[in-house]
């Protein structure tokens, strides 16, 4: 809510600041077609210059808006996590391994996929969090704290999410700018080795009300 309230606030000095420059050039225009008949040549070109120097004025405090906003972008990219779904199916038990393969085979995604979740970004993964298959209540969700870059949590049964007709695995966190990130992986069956198979990785900035 903080942080809406300060993206608002900003849009709208923002918009005030344009507003009083579209208003000066306005106001003046409207001055020299009013006394277009009582003003003279130095006058006119009094009024001429003053509007010349506030679009020069507003040309420029565009061009650095524009500079600040791509600084800013560069700050964020520096520093920016990325939540990433390592399988590694070597690793995974046996027991578990035939239980995966046989759940794709029929289709099944409530048993979840054997993962972890590794930070492949520059910056740390702040209140990263998902859900967890549990073998009794189903699906969870399960915060993993803050996972520093390259780090990785343990390996767990991460459930599969269901959004709309897309399936995938999930997972939520912030960077240190306080910005929420959204990773998932779409989560599809590979008929040809009775496994599961995960597609591209998705990182995507959300709002709060867009969290799953």
């Amino acid at each position: 809510m903080i942080r809406k309230m300060k993206w608002v606030g900003k849009m709208i000095t923002k918009g005030t600041i344009w507003l009083r420059i579209i208003a000066v050039v306005a106001a003046s225009i409207i001055s020299v077609l009013y006394h277009y008949n009582k003003i003279d040549t130095a006058q006119t070109l009094e009024i001429a210059a003053l509007t010349t120097l506030v679009l020069i004025t507003a040309y420029y405090a565009k061009q650095t808006a524009t500079m600040a906003k791509e600084m800013r972008e560069q700050r964020y990219e520096a520093v920016r996590p990325g939540i990433d779904f390592k399988r590694d199916t070597a690793e995974i038990d046996t027991a578990r391994l035939t239980l995966e393969a046989n759940a794709a085979l029929s289709e099944d995604t409530s048993h979840g996929l054997s993962c972890m979740l590794c930070n492949v970004g520059l910056g740390p993964a702040i209140d990263v969090r998902s859900f967890i298959e549990h073998p009794e209540r189903g699906r969870l969700p399960f915060e993993f704290g803050t996972i520093e870059s390259r780090g990785k949590t343990e390996r767990w049964i991460l459930s599969i999410s269901h959004e709309g007709n897309r399936v995938a695995l999930v997972a939520c966190y912030e960077d240190i700018y306080g910005r929420t990130l959204k990773s998932s992986r779409e989560v599809s069956i590979d008929r040809e080795n009775h496994d599961w198979k995960l597609g591209r990785l998705k990182v995507v900035l959300v709002q709060e009300n867009e969290l799953p």
